[in-house]
């Protein structure tokens, strides 16, 4: 519990420590790090280099079309990375480069999702125009707004840890039943569980940096930057839907 100072008592809220304070800009600066590293990773992939024919007039980003055609390697630098990001995050100097390179793979690895939603849209094939703009915007929205009500109200919400826990094994398990079930509708079902699941996720990590502090803001910044990329991915599979004829 925090101590009430006399300025907030009489406004009955407890005030938040300098410290505090200070390992929140530290968490929400290496998250913004992360998220611009994530966002020049895709801009590379998606716009250098000659894009390269893929048969009935369509030109993919040579880096698009490597991930394509070499999954198998995209997979494993992708959690390599993400395990050098995990290890490291205790290592000074260290973690945050480890943070910004797993980051720039993320941006690499999800180009070839937005590369084809955007792709989708141009058709008229999908549910919306801008697949991944407005999925950028609700993002953007979704965690400004549900940071701000925890960091604003301080309210504790690591109740929601074990159902959260429990929300991301029904997710993996329903994802792996839509690799032998192709229904359009079984995977917008996923992808809208997704959006609640890491909406969910922001509020209870949020609220864990707030109360649980333990002094590793790298890997906070990384549990949020988790929770907003999966939250981004789940809404541009539902905007990227395709169209009802």
């Amino acid at each position: 519990m925090y101590n009430m100072s006399p300025s907030a008592a009489g406004r009955g809220r407890t005030a938040v420590p300098a410290s505090t304070l200070g390992y929140l800009r530290r968490v929400y600066l290496y998250f913004a790090g992360g998220i611009a590293a994530a966002i020049a990773g895709a801009l590379v992939a998606l716009y250098s280099g000659a894009p390269v024919a893929a048969g009935e007039g369509v030109s993919v980003p040579p880096v698009v079309a490597f991930a394509i055609e070499h999954w198998v390697i995209g997979l494993i630098v992708y959690f390599g990375a993400f395990m050098a990001a995990s290890a490291l995050r205790h290592r000074p100097g260290l973690n945050v480069a480890a943070l910004g390179a797993y980051t720039f793979v993320m941006g690499l690895y999800l180009a070839p999702m937005l590369f084809f939603a955007q792709l989708m849209a141009s058709q008229g094939q999908t549910l919306d125009a801008s697949p991944v703009r407005d999925a950028f915007l609700l993002t953007g929205a979704a965690f400004t707004g549900l940071s701000g009500y925890v960091l604003i109200t301080r309210k504790d919400f690591s109740f929601l840890g074990a159902a959260l826990s429990m929300g991301i094994w029904v997710i993996l398990g329903a994802m792996l039943l839509a690799i032998f079930v192709h229904s359009a509708a079984l995977q917008l079902a996923i992808a809208s569980v997704g959006v609640l699941l890491f909406c969910g996720y922001i509020l209870y990590d949020t609220s864990r940096i707030l109360h649980e502090r333990d002094d590793d803001p790298v890997g906070a910044a990384l549990r949020l930057f988790l929770d907003v990329v999966n939250l981004f991915v789940f809404l541009v599979r539902i905007l990227s839907s395709q169209r009802d004829r």
